[in-house]
């Protein structure tokens, strides 16, 4: 039997329909400070438990996904008597039928619902449409035991709900949106920082150098030019890098980082280097920007680690690695060779691990550097599997 059709008397401990009512305002209070849908779904649980008298009732919410609707929050009664819930599949049961048509289903008699869930013993069951949110299933042990009081009650505790979660999600996306915003803003100050005074130390360089060359007829001074604006033109694809890839990743296909890994060492100037791709997997990602991510580690390997660098490639417990046999990172300083800006190399932008954290963040996985197997730097990317 389902927590749905295992019902309960509530009518032995309800309180007046007044009494109640205030009771139900004031948990509506406490629904309209949540921020998340699923903490309101928690507060609307224990809400029907103790104000509208039904310790055995589930809340529902509808995942558009998997086009099914999920046990969100279950009262203690049922999780006892039916243990853990499962997902509704569409159609599967007769809370659908309340969930599409928007109008709560009150049956007298459970064991006249036509539907694929088994059901035992007899009893009465309301169901309350939650709006697009979902559904709460309520019930009592006897038959015609839900009063027109307890629709009425059930019906001003789902609108509550649903304004609720609608309140909970405008707030989740402003938080989202403020968040966004936060990171453009750091970005820009972050662009500031490098217009002012990165890209233009080479720029001034670059052009003593071409005066030198105009004044004194040498070319000599050209290659110290060239040199400086190639300085530049580095510094330029990093800004652009970092602006590109803080987007989080709307769209992602399924991605074999191994060949990734090939195509992005073709393109790393590192004759004496070596790649191996250890059964590296296939991971749900932007491929552009996930080769972007592995030009950036490879990169940065060579840079580091030295121009006979080996590099591996493969698959970890969560996702995938990218390891080298180099000096490796002192602990203390593997945090803050994330940050932008942090380079050891004298030539170093200090954007490229940057990047990196960056491409991952978007795609919703997590970076973490630890020591290889053979003493060099490992970077780890989990969640992506």
């Amino acid at each position: 039997m389902t927590e749905d059709a295992v019902p309960i008397d509530a009518s032995a401990t309800a309180a007046s329909t007044s009494a109640r009512l205030a009771n139900l305002h004031e948990a509506t209070r406490t629904m309209m400070l949540a921020e998340s849908r699923e903490a309101v779904a928690r507060t609307a649980a224990t809400a029907a438990t103790d104000v509208l008298g039904f310790p055995l009732n589930t809340v529902r919410l509808y995942d558009p996904e998997t086009d099914r609707l999920m046990p969100t929050a279950v009262s203690d009664g049922v999780e006892e008597l039916a243990g853990e819930r499962t997902p509704y599949e569409r159609g599967e049961t007769i809370q659908w039928e309340a969930f599409d048509g928007g109008d709560p289903l009150v049956f007298d008699d459970i064991t006249d619902i036509d539907d694929d869930v088994p059901r035992s013993g007899s009893g009465s069951m309301l169901i309350a449409p939650l709006g697009e949110h979902g559904v709460l299933t309520l019930g009592s042990t006897t038959e015609g035991g839900i009063d027109p009081a307890d629709v009425e009650l059930a019906r001003v505790l789902a609108a509550n709900v649903e304004a609720a979660m609608d309140r909970a999600r405008r707030r989740t996306a402003l938080a989202e949106r403020t968040e966004s915003l936060r990171r453009k803003n750091e970005r820009l100050d972050e662009f500031a920082a490098i217009v002012s005074h990165d890209l233009r130390n080479p720029l001034n360089v670059a052009r003593g150098y071409v005066e030198l060359a105009l004044e004194e007829d040498d070319t000599d001074h050209l290659p110290a030019a060239v040199e400086a604006l190639d300085r530049m033109d580095d510094l330029v694809d990093a800004t652009l890098s970092l602006a590109r890839q803080g987007r989080d990743v709307e769209e992602t296909e399924p991605t074999d980082v191994g060949r990734l890994a090939r195509e992005a060492w073709a393109v790393v100037d590192a004759p004496e280097a070596s790649l191996v791709v250890d059964d590296a997997p296939t991971v749900a990602a932007d491929p552009e920007r996930l080769r972007t991510l592995l030009e950036n580690c490879l990169r940065n390997a060579v840079d580091h680690a030295g121009p006979d660098v080996t590099v591996v490639v493969g698959e970890s417990d969560e996702g995938f690695f990218v390891a080298d046999d180099g000096p490796g990172v002192d602990p203390g300083d593997r945090d803050a060779m994330f940050d932008r800006g942090y380079t050891t190399a004298d030539d170093g932008t200090g954007f490229g691990l940057a990047t990196v954290a960056d491409i991952a963040r978007a795609h919703g996985w997590t970076t973490s550097a630890s020591e290889s197997a053979d003493g060099g730097l490992r970077l780890t990317f989990d969640g992506s599997r």
